[in-house]
């Protein structure tokens, strides 16, 4: 009887330390040694686990599950899309504090200059509702949208009684400094349900060295607030338990274990490390900010071994971008929460002008216009579907039709390039992803996560963290 030759089904691969990880269509990954894979591409493997493994992966054409290839094809490809569902509505340009890095280049100048007006805000929800999306997630930003809260008001206000006709799920949720935090603002937002995210770089020192306030210390002043609302998250008050964001520049490059700590001293459980874009203040300092590749990879490293070292303890902590990262890998689906321009997200600033994300926006205040979609004043959602940026953005979603780099990278299927990022370090909207530094960083990332799931403990952390953590 002849042997069943199995034809290789393979759309990307590249090689890694320990041999070849191989990626499809279908969303699947393996990694292979040397002989595996030679013997894969001649169809006759004969280690009869790393067959079966294959076989169930759909890495053969021959052995192919049809049905689940249509559905996830069609996931990837936007069958059912309506349009984007995430919201980021910059309420003012002013800020109350001077981070040096600022990408937004908040500004310090009069209310009347720089914040939405209400008739503005009232356009915006009404473009808003405009999208056919079921799920609508609406997060106030600036600047700082504590400085023009009276808008931030407005806006949930508006967006709830509208809802009685509209009947979306509605999530709202604010991006704060908290300097400007006080009791009354805090009843507003735990009685709205709306979630707080800010920003904590790292301990007193760090934090404070990157966010400068004009008076006392910016560190003392959000760890207050954040503890107070994740004492109101345990006592069910109806708020969830607060986010923040952690910016990684060059002086957060020698602290990796201290700020993951200072995240768990706070009582955060989502640490979220975040490379610096050379957006607005970074761009201008770059070279005293900034880093490259290799640096930020041996910060993340180290940062990333030392929260799987306290999850093997028992501590409750993740870190979101490897969370997401690993949602993927192991279930092959791209997440509905991703960041792709236009297509997931969209962002509006205080005058109205619209952006397919808020990198675009924050490009914009630095007199760059060249991402601008319209105005919630001007147009409606379906009217920005025929501009040739917006179709373009949709695009630059799928990037193994457009980057010969992409076409056969491993971490294709789970990766997005963002062309705000492209367009500001390298001049262009598609970027050169041969010498790009963010695609050096993506890369990186996912040799570590998939270096460390071949640990059975590891992978067993990542799968708690998918059972646990959004």
């Amino acid at each position: 009887m002849k042997k069943e030759v199995y034809r290789p089904f393979i759309n990307y691969f590249q090689k890694s330390n320990s041999g070849f990880i191989l990626s499809n269509d279908a969303g699947y990954n393996i990694s292979l040694n040397k002989k595996q894979f030679e013997s894969f591409l001649r169809g006759k493997v004969k280690d009869k686990k790393c067959l079966k493994r294959l076989s169930e992966k759909n890495f053969f054409t021959n052995r192919l599950d049809f049905d689940l290839l249509a559905e996830r094809l069609g996931s990837y490809f936007l069958r059912d899309w309506k349009g984007p569902h995430i919201h980021i509505i910059s309420v003012t340009k002013r800020c109350d504090s001077n981070c040096f890095y600022c990408g937004a280049n908040a500004a310090s100048g009069k209310a009347v200059d720089n914040d939405m007006t209400l008739e503005t805000a009232r356009k915006t929800a009404d473009f808003i509702f405009d999208i056919q999306s079921k799920d609508l997630m609406l997060e106030f930003q600036g600047g700082e949208p504590l400085l023009n809260f009276k808008t931030v008001k407005f806006i949930v206000n508006y967006v709830k009684k509208k809802n009685k006709i509209f009947k979306r799920n509605i999530h709202f949720s604010i991006v704060t400094n908290l300097i400007g935090m006080d009791e009354k603002k805090l009843d507003f937002l735990i009685k709205n349900k709306i979630t707080v995210c800010s920003s904590l770089d790292g301990h007193e020192f760090l934090h404070d060295l990157n966010r400068k306030i004009a008076k006392g210390s910016a560190h003392k002043i959000v760890a207050k607030w954040l503890k107070k609302i994740s004492s109101l998250a345990e006592k069910n008050t109806g708020i969830e338990a607060p986010n923040a964001i952690c910016t990684i520049s060059r002086a957060s490059l020698e602290y990796p274990k201290l700020i993951v700590d200072e995240f768990l001293k706070q009582g955060l459980e989502r640490v979220q490390l975040g490379p610096l874009d050379p957006l607005g203040r970074a761009e201008v300092q770059w070279n005293s900010v900034g880093y490259g590749a290799e640096e930020f990879l041996d910060f993340y490293k180290k940062a990333f071994e030392h929260i799987i070292a306290l999850n093997k303890k028992g501590v409750r902590v993740y870190e979101k971008g490897a969370l997401m990262f690993a949602r993927q890998i192991l279930t092959g689906r791209r997440p509905r929460y991703q960041n792709l321009d236009f297509i997931y997200r969209l962002a509006y600033n205080y005058n109205g002008n619209i952006y397919g994300s808020d990198e675009a926006r924050m490009l914009s205040n630095s007199g760059d216009e060249f991402f601008k979609l319209g105005n919630v004043c001007k147009n409606s959602f379906k009217s920005l579907l025929n501009k040739p940026m917006a179709r373009t953005l949709f695009l630059s979603a799928f990037g193994f039709l457009t980057q010969p780099k992409c076409a056969r990278c491993a971490y294709n299927p789970y990766c997005h390039m963002m062309p705000v990022y492209n367009y500001a370090a390298q001049g262009s909207f598609w970027g050169n992803m041969a010498v790009s530094e963010r695609c050096k960083i993506f890369k990186g990332v996912f040799d570590i996560i998939i270096d460390k799931m071949k640990e059975k403990a590891v992978k067993n952390i990542f799968i708690n963290w998918m059972e646990n953590y959004r």
